[in-house]
């Protein structure tokens, strides 16, 4: 059975490269043809926490054909639509698509590929695309899969198997209580992108803990109303991100100590987000990730200012009207003490 790949860059490449290196039939599929053309020359190289080439085949979309078996969807949220367009015709009586993407876009992709055939996944783990045929594996991570409904059901083990190649693979009933989580983790990601500091400089300065905890603690207000069950991941608790007390306080200051010190030593020592303002000069994915939140607490009539302001200054930094730096965060405390002063954040 071929095992496609719909997105060949930093999520899709890697996990379809321990796949092709497992043995299994995969084809990768991606809209730069440098990237495909390097690929099918010299194979796909990884390299960082791993290092290795393995052959695999490549296509563009116009070359992919159906019916289509299981298809991993690893785009950008803002290309899930241009997709769809190209797999959706393509889609067989076996097609099952699990979407390996930043964003809650399984709701989405159900909406024109029908329920039955979806399955979500939440993605914990760094990669960057470097150049054509080259994708950098940041470090060890997990992924999780789920059924939409949470039900266990017996295709959910196999697509484990596929993903386990390449990083700690797991089922859960709750797939959508980590991606709640990790849209709420956006938050600090993009807190990072504005920047040129790593992670664990973030994340670790006291003079911006109360700024990182403010924006994560408006989007869990948002989760907890909107009834999801948020999971923690790595070192990040999004329930000790809601401080009301001076302790529970420092308990929050002791998650964004440890996320520091997760991040510490890592290959991928700055976010996503940060790489598409920085280096390759494009637009990031903070509406479908910070801003989705915020549109789910405007629907509930929950604010969330300060994740407003961090999203105006993302979109003025891609516009070229904002420089990255530090002085954003100044900025992002300033308007914290402005909101919620000594209580740190929502209460």
């Amino acid at each position: 059975m071929t095992i496609t790949i719909y997105g060949a860059g930093a999520i899709g490449g890697l996990v379809g490269a321990y796949m092709a290196r497992a043995g299994e039939d995969v084809l990768l599929v991606d809209k730069v043809a440098e990237h495909v053309d390097a690929i099918n020359a010299r194979g796909l190289r990884i390299s960082g926490f791993d290092s290795f080439t393995v052959p695999v085949r490549a296509c563009v979309p116009a070359g992919l054909r159906g019916p289509l078996g299981v298809t991993f969807l690893a785009v950008k949220s803002q290309d899930t639509e241009a997709a769809l367009d190209v797999l959706v015709p393509l889609a067989g009586p076996d097609t099952v698509l699990v979407s390996l993407q930043n964003g809650m876009n399984p709701p989405r992709i159900a909406a024109r590929l029908g329920a039955a055939r979806v399955v979500a996944a939440f993605v914990s783990f760094p990669a960057d695309w470097q150049a054509p045929g080259h994708i950098e594996h940041g470090g060890a991570g997990n992924i999780w899969i789920g059924e939409l409904d949470g039900r266990l059901t017996e295709r959910l083990p196999g697509i484990q198997r596929f993903l386990a190649h390449a990083v700690g693979a797991h089922v859960t009933d709750n797939i959508f209580g980590y991606l709640w989580a990790k849209q709420i983790d956006c938050s600090l990601l993009f807190a990072q992108a504005v920047t040129d500091e790593t992670f664990a400089d973030i994340y670790g300065d006291r003079r911006y803990q109360p700024a990182l905890i403010a924006l994560v603690g408006e989007g869990v207000g948002v989760a907890q109303a909107a009834g999801a069950r948020l999971h923690g991941f790595d070192a990040f608790d999004p329930l000790k991100m809601r401080p009301r007390t001076a302790a529970e306080a420092d308990e929050a200051r002791a998650v964004l100590d440890r996320l520091a010190d997760f991040c510490r030593p890592r290959v991928k020592v700055r976010s996503g987000p940060w790489r598409d303002l920085a280096v390759r000069k494009r637009p990031t994915e903070v509406d479908h990730m910070v801003g989705w939140v915020i549109a789910e607490g405007r629907a509930r009539g929950i604010p969330m200012p300060l994740n407003e302001h961090l999203v105006r200054q993302v979109k003025e930094i891609e516009q070229g009207h904002r420089a990255r730096g530090l002085h954003n965060l100044d900025e992002l405390e300033t308007r914290r003490q402005q909101l919620y002063g000594s209580a740190i954040g929502p209460s």
